[in-house]
């Protein structure tokens, strides 16, 4: 499954839908339009150029949010003091065709 941001400088494939989707509700959620879907970082094939993507360490540091420079779309994020062995891919830049049938669990994010 590949897809990418609005302007295609950055392009994410995965092996397929994941088991489950997440959509939390806290500020950093909220505002950049995360739904967002994980894997194993090895999973996750990332094409883009060093210099499109600009990196946010979100207020917690437990995670790096990748954008791209030229259009803004939030693509992905990183582990920082979060598990390693997971990586957050933003489901909304894949086709919705491709994950429409994935159950998306709602979290309470902001509340934490």
């Amino acid at each position: 499954m590949t897809g990418g941001c609005h302007c295609g400088a950055v392009r994410i494939t995965v092996p397929g839908p994941p088991a489950q989707i997440l959509q939390c509700n806290c500020a950093l959620c909220r505002k950049t339009g995360w739904i967002g879907g994980y894997w194993h970082p090895e999973q996750v094939e990332l094409s883009a150029a060093a210099d499109v993507l600009t990196a946010y360490v979100s207020g917690d540091r437990t995670v790096t949010v990748w954008h791209c420079k030229i259009c803004g779309s939030t693509s992905h994020w990183t582990p920082r003091t979060a598990p390693p062995g997971r990586m957050g891919v933003n489901m909304r830049i894949f086709d919705r065709i491709d994950w429409r049938h994935v159950p998306v669990q709602h979290v309470d994010g902001a509340s934490l």
